[in-house]
């Protein structure tokens, strides 16, 4: 699978690896809100569908999922504030499933460089939330001088961040800084589009998301580097790990986006907000599409295409029957997904000789996990934020698992 298909497509088991990585194996990691069932695979012999899941594979891919996260949990914190109001308990709730984030950013920071690290970093990044709040605020309530200010604190904030990163990975002050305008730049974007309720509000969610990904690359790389940490971040079974990561984490982000604008509009999927979620969705199955075409070819392609499409429209269907209170129209949607879990299961495990069993076991909690995430939404429920997050993170740990499996059945692809 080549690099650029898989790695820009798109908290599992990052304090995990980081901890690994400072204490030799030997010590647990601090609790993340988010685990992975691949959190305990670490093994100290890496052999070719290993090449997944050495020390440098778990770091890239937990930042990965910590990066994406901290984007679409922001997003979803303006999407709540414009839908709900910024004092309701949906918004704070919302802002609390963020803030889980940055705790288990937090953890994976001391677990290689100890507290004091992690308490500096705890107090940057959420100044860092607390500007894009007040940015957001000031973009929805047409307040140009908040937005002036709250622009001129997060230049700041690229200033402070970056020389704290530099000096931690001997990564080059300048270079922390290029890359963190462009988290600035593309996520100011995405606050721009959901406040005005454009069409490229899921779009542009997608890019700010996306934009992380080269960003825990290379922070990844930097640490890495910086504490002689086994494995290449940039070989083949890394990014393939990686990049699924980021790509199925956005499946579970850009669906949550479809159906939270959907309500906001009474159920019209002509509103042009609405559809344009549905286009960033229906590109993100695209990428998923190329990254198992470029393994196992066109036809094989075209066949997850028509089952990963058909179960975003059975998920369409339970939505649609969960807000119009049809409960025929949740049942049918509910049994249309699992004869996709049973013939989807049957096709990755035929694809990388994973056990089918446990891979219809995986799939049916990402329809758990989605399907409670769905409800919520649909109810106006203050719970929905922490529950998508849920739902997201399930996707790290069978980001693990396929990548892995795929990575055994074409050894000579992934032997790096």
């Amino acid at each position: 699978m080549t690099r650029s298909i898989v790695l820009r497509g798109g908290v599992g088991a990052v304090a995990l690896a980081l901890a690994v990585t400072a204490c030799g194996g030997s010590t647990k990691p601090a609790a993340s809100s988010t685990p992975s069932p691949s959190a305990a695979t670490t093994s100290s012999t890496t052999t070719t569908a290993d090449t997944t899941n050495t020390v440098a594979a778990q770091l890239y891919a937990g930042l990965d999922q910590l990066l994406r996260q901290h984007v679409d949990l922001t997003a979803n914190v303006v999407q709540t504030a414009i839908t709900k109001g910024v004092g309701s308990n949906n918004t704070k709730l919302a802002l609390e499933a963020l803030d889980q984030n940055t705790q288990g950013l937090g953890a994976a920071i001391g677990s290689v460089y100890g507290a004091a690290a992690q308490q500096a970093f705890l107090k940057m990044w959420r100044a860092h939330i607390g500007f894009f709040v007040n940015y957001t605020i000031g973009v929805a309530t047409k307040n140009a001088s908040m937005v002036t200010t709250a622009q001129t604190d997060l230049k700041g904030y690229i200033s402070q961040f970056s020389t704290f990163v530099a000096g931690a990975t001997k990564l080059p002050a300048a270079a922390v800084a290029a890359d963190l305008q462009g988290h600035v730049t593309t996520l100011e974007t995405a606050i721009n589009a959901i406040v005005a309720k454009s069409s490229d509000a899921g779009t542009d969610i997608s890019m700010a998301a996306m934009h992380m990904d080269g960003t825990a690359q290379v922070l990844a790389q930097g640490i890495v580097s910086s504490k002689g940490l086994t494995g290449a971040v940039a070989g083949a079974g890394s990014a393939l790990r990686a990049g699924l990561t980021g790509l199925l984490i956005q499946h579970v982000a850009a669906t949550g986006f479809v159906v939270e604008t959907a309500v906001a509009n009474g159920g019209n999927l002509t509103v042009p907000e609405v559809k344009g979620a549905i286009a960033a969705l229906s590109a993100n199955t695209d990428s998923l599409g190329a990254a198992i075409g470029s393994v196992y070819g066109a036809a094989a392609q075209q066949a997850f295409l028509t089952m990963w499409r058909a179960h975003i429209g059975f998920f369409v269907n339970y939505t649609l029957g969960v807000a119009t209170k049809n409960a025929s129209m949740v049942s049918t949607a509910q049994n249309d997904l699992k004869g996709y879990i049973s013939q989807f299961s049957t096709f990755i495990a035929g694809a990388t000789k994973l056990p089918a069993a446990a891979v219809a076991a995986d799939l049916q909690g990402h329809v758990s996990t989605l399907e409670t995430a769905i409800n919520d939404i649909v109810a106006g429920s203050p719970a929905a934020s922490a529950d998508l997050s849920m739902a997201e993170a399930h996707m790290a740990g069978t980001a693990a698992v396929l990548a892995k499996g795929i990575a055994s059945s074409a050894p000579a692809k992934f032997s790096s």
